[in-house]
């Protein structure tokens, strides 16, 4: 596992962004809708207590679990070492933060959290569009991390969303990353854990 501890710094950065922004909250209770489905099994996070909303990963073949960035913050990880090239392996990761309760939307939390991606790991080419995780306002963006040490410069695809429940929100965040973001494998790959990643609630 080369370069096992700079993956790892690289991905802890990223989600101390998720911490940072934790602050809003807002009173509307969450809508029951549908979530995307995928045709790739899909694994249960397990949550850490009962009014946690319940999170749900695609494991795509090949995603193996890693469990070496597992925090009070990141609470799943897979990385798929077929895909290995030039010692960084791509990875997918999970963070839930519970938010404090103030004034705010949670839109106004997705946009704090791509601030703080800009002032605090400088990324660039950063895009974002609208979106939704089984009906909780969801925004997907898109950037590339500056290199740290020894790992090079990442390719980012991260999916946002604030999940509200009475006046307490949680905001997760499921973030993909390579080097290599032509490989057709990883394309599909990572497109499919964005498109069937769920937040459900607690049971």
């Amino acid at each position: 596992m080369r370069r096992v501890t700079g993956q790892v710094s690289a991905v802890l950065a990223a989600a101390l962004v998720v911490v940072a922004i934790a602050g809003c909250s807002d009173d509307a209770k969450p809508v029951a809708v549908k979530c995307d489905e995928v045709s790739v099994p899909m694994i249960d996070i397990p949550t850490r207590t009962d009014q946690e909303p319940r999170l749900r990963l695609p494991q795509p073949q090949g995603w193996e679990r890693t469990t070496k960035l597992d925090s009070e913050t990141i609470r799943f990880a897979l990385r798929d070492e077929g895909l290995t090239e030039e010692g960084f392996t791509p990875n997918v990761v999970v963070t839930l933060q519970k938010a404090n309760s103030s004034i705010g939307k949670p839109q106004r939390i997705l946009d704090a959290q791509n601030q703080q991606l800009v002032a605090k790991l400088k990324v660039k080419d950063l895009k974002s569009t609208p979106a939704q995780v089984c009906g909780s306002t969801a925004q997907s963006t898109t950037y590339t991390a500056p290199a740290m040490g020894k790992i090079p410069a990442r390719n980012a695809t991260s999916l946002a969303a604030v999940y509200q429940d009475g006046d307490v929100n949680y905001v997760t965040t499921v973030t993909v990353q390579t080097i290599k973001p032509e490989n057709p494998t990883y394309v599909t790959d990572s497109a499919t854990i964005i498109k069937g990643f769920q937040i459900l609630p607690a049971k």
